[in-house]
């Protein structure tokens, strides 16, 4: 059954909740077994997973949850079951698309992504297609509004991440290779979850396609998307590779140890980001402006409560925390920290626009704004400073400019529309 924007909500934090807990003690466990060293070549494979199969798919993600819920509003069961049909394609393309590059890359990938471990490339290979489909059909599942299907979908794929790292780190031995096929195997099971729940929404879709929306009309959304996701919300997951290139793994261990305290805000806001993109597509299609800006005033308080939340963890107890959870190795200075808080924020706005701005089809208002937010990052990281700084004032200069832009864009059209 549907959900509505406050269970939606509600559904989603508690999901996030648990999946973040789960992720911080796979982090925790993983970096007190393994080391900065090693521990940083898993945070790299994990990034490296995230990154791709988020810049690929979730364009296609979003695309899905977008179009399924514009048509289910105005009851066009053959538009849905066109949109489902026509991603999934776009899936097939984008796996074939991503194996061959890689293939091609394969010892560029191999020996500076994953420090020469062929395994730990087949793990990322197998983990970013089986993402794609993931990501894909979730996007599916948040279009229906089936918020709580999506929810332990999420809750399933991390628990398992821990669950067999608890297992094989006790019952075997600590080691990187088993990091790694815990990481494989939490979207593998996922998806079995998914596939199992599949058949009770079936009925929703006609088993005919229309022919509309047409498949130009979904690529010109999907492919600027994809840019656009990536940008907003997923461009800090390239920290670690930034600093394992200008620095090294151990850099980059610390680094992802050191923004984990983060991503608490993190995962409460994307319970609502997920929650919000339908409603506030549906909200559109009908035209009920009134409920479209409550929901995004809403959004907008709720965002500012929780940066300015970060900034207070960053100057407080941000590195007791640290120390506790991970040991004396991985503590970074306050200034680093308070860094992390601003630039996190500052994404977390940029993501919240992000979603305003898509479901009002305002796609070259968000590219201009990421592409000028890509340029200060690109200029930023040209700066003789160490590499840790280097990256934070520079993912801080993107997500400032990004959230300004975004900001700026939507003013503009509220006065127009009004």
């Amino acid at each position: 059954m549907p959900e509505n924007i406050k269970k939606g909500t509600f559904i989603n934090l508690i999901a996030y909740t648990l999946s973040g807990l789960f992720l911080l003690f796979f982090n925790i466990l993983a970096a007190r077994g393994l080391g900065t060293e090693q521990f940083g070549i898993i945070s790299v494979l994990w990034t490296s997973i995230m990154v791709v199969s988020r810049f690929l798919t979730t364009g296609i993600k979003d695309g899905s949850t977008r179009f399924i819920s514009h048509q289910e509003a105005i009851n066009d069961q053959k538009g849905m079951t066109k949109v489902f049909l026509t991603n999934l394609k776009f899936i097939v393309w984008v796996t074939v698309f991503f194996l061959l590059i890689s293939l091609i890359f394969f010892k560029i990938l191999t020996f500076n992504l994953f420090s020469g471990y062929f395994i730990l490339y087949l793990f990322f290979l197998l983990s970013s297609t089986f993402y794609f489909l993931l990501f894909f059909l979730r996007g599916t599942l948040q279009g229906l509004r089936e918020l709580k299907d999506n929810a332990i979908s999420i809750i399933i794929e991390y628990s398992t991440l821990l669950i067999f790292l608890l297992i094989l780190f006790y019952f075997i031995k600590t080691d990187i290779f088993l990091a790694g096929l815990c990481i494989l195997l939490a979207p593998i099971s996922s998806l079995f979850f998914i596939a199992f729940i599949t058949s009770k929404h079936r009925k929703r879709f006609s088993q005919k396609s229309a022919s509309l929306p047409d498949t130009k009309t979904l690529m010109l959304f999907v492919i600027p998307t994809s840019f656009i996701n990536f940008s907003s919300g997923f461009i800090v997951l390239l920290g670690p590779i930034l600093i394992k290139f200008l620095g090294d793994f151990a850099l980059a261990g610390i680094f992802t140890a050191s923004l984990i305290i983060f991503k608490g805000a993190k995962t409460a806001l994307t319970a609502l980001f997920i929650s919000i993109f339908p409603h506030l597509s549906r909200q559109e299609a009908l035209k009920n402006y009134q409920m479209l800006n409550r929901i995004i005033r809403n959004g907008l308080i709720f965002t500012s409560i929780v940066f300015i939340t970060l900034i207070i963890v960053a100057l407080t107890f941000g590195q007791t925390l640290l120390r506790f959870l991970f040991g004396n190795e991985f503590v970074l200075g306050k200034i680093h920290l308070f860094l992390m808080s601003l630039f996190t924020g500052f994404f977390l706005l940029s993501e919240l626009f992000n979603r305003i701005l898509l479901a009002k089809s305002m796609i070259k208002e968000l590219i201009i704004s990421w592409v000028i937010a890509f340029g200060c990052l690109i200029i930023l990281l040209l700066f003789p400073l160490e590499p840790l700084i280097r990256v934070e004032i520079s993912l801080l200069g993107a997500g400032i400019s990004a959230f300004i832009g975004m900001s700026l864009f939507l003013f503009c059209k509220k006065k127009t529309d009004e």
